[in-house]
């Protein structure tokens, strides 16, 4: 296995996410975007543009720059498969309360028995997915996902959300909702074969998108705390793949009233949507971490 540098990782990283949310095959790779993101030159991420060349990844044409090729990204994702058990191992920990203090680096790689390269490695991840950060020194403070965060999650979400759809003004991005619609569309027909991160991603940019149409950073900023706190909780639950099925439906409906104008629908719905995702979430939500504490129920497929 190629090994890659720290910087080399994260611009990995950040393109494996660009390619699993916002990119098709066909679609120029923006290394100016990239670099801008992570906050460094584009010499680093043209350099590993060129390797995900020579891997198959994404395609080159000149004075036209860089294509994904590759819609499975495969090869980005075979770096982080040997570290994935401990990705596993936290999330089941955060899931049963086992990490709820500022908890040393030297300490975790004591708990896990790790070393730090492979502890470093899952806490960039964590850290793409808003379930940790750094602390003064060389502490991480690992977020509050307890039953009793998301309930009372759900209980502001469902204040919120349909009120920001109905917020003056409101801005509907039709090309922005017709793309998500797609990728809605295209999930469902494939459920089985994603994995429960990319299928919460997809609902996280759901809400992300109805909360930047009342233009305010307060309330994007709202969405994403809550989509922090329900990540891993959420996580369990979407092993039933009928609800999640029927949770997309969902968001189609939402789309479509949306798509029509028709806001006080699309409130309506949303606020529908909200109360049979906490139901059905705190209808099984004991019996799932159960599960977890006896090693039945895995977080990452």
């Amino acid at each position: 296995m190629t090994k890659h540098t720290p910087l080399q990782s994260r611009i990995r990283d950040q393109l494996q996410r660009r390619f699993g949310e916002d990119l098709h095959v066909g679609d120029r790779v923006n290394e100016a975007e990239i670099a801008d993101a992570l906050g460094i030159s584009r010499t680093p991420v043209r350099k590993v543009l060129w390797q995900l060349q020579n891997e198959g990844v994404v395609s080159y044409e000149q004075h036209r720059g860089f294509r994904l090729a590759d819609a499975t990204i495969d090869t980005l994702e075979a770096d982080g498969e040997r570290d994935e058990l401990l990705d596993e191992r936290v999330m089941r920990d955060m899931a049963l309360g086992n990490l709820s203090s500022v908890i040393s680096e030297r300490a975790l790689m004591q708990k896990y028995e790790v070393p730090h390269g492979i502890l470093m490695s899952t806490l960039r991840r964590l850290m793409r997915d808003q379930l940790v950060e750094p602390s003064v020194g060389h502490g991480w403070i690992f977020s509050d996902v307890s039953a009793t965060a998301l309930e009372n999650g759900y209980n502001f979400r469902q204040i919120l959300e349909p009120a920001t759809i109905l917020a003056d003004p409101y801005f509907i991005d039709t090309e922005a909702f017709q793309a998500l619609d797609r990728d809605h569309a295209n999930t469902i027909s494939n459920i089985d074969k994603l994995d429960q991160r990319r299928l919460f991603d997809l609902d996280a940019k759901f809400h992300r998108l109805i909360a930047l149409g009342a233009r305010s950073t307060h309330l994007v900023d709202a969405i994403e705390r809550q989509n922090n706190i329900r990540r891993v909780n959420e996580y369990i639950g979407f092993v039933r793949l009928d609800r999640i099925r029927e949770s997309l439906i969902e968001h189609r409906n939402i789309i479509a009233a949306l798509l029509r104008g028709e806001r006080q629908v699309a409130a309506a719905l949303m606020r529908l949507h909200l109360q049979i995702s906490k139901d059905e979430t705190f209808k099984h939500i004991d019996e799932d971490l159960e599960r977890v504490r006896a090693g039945d129920l895995h977080l990452l497929k």
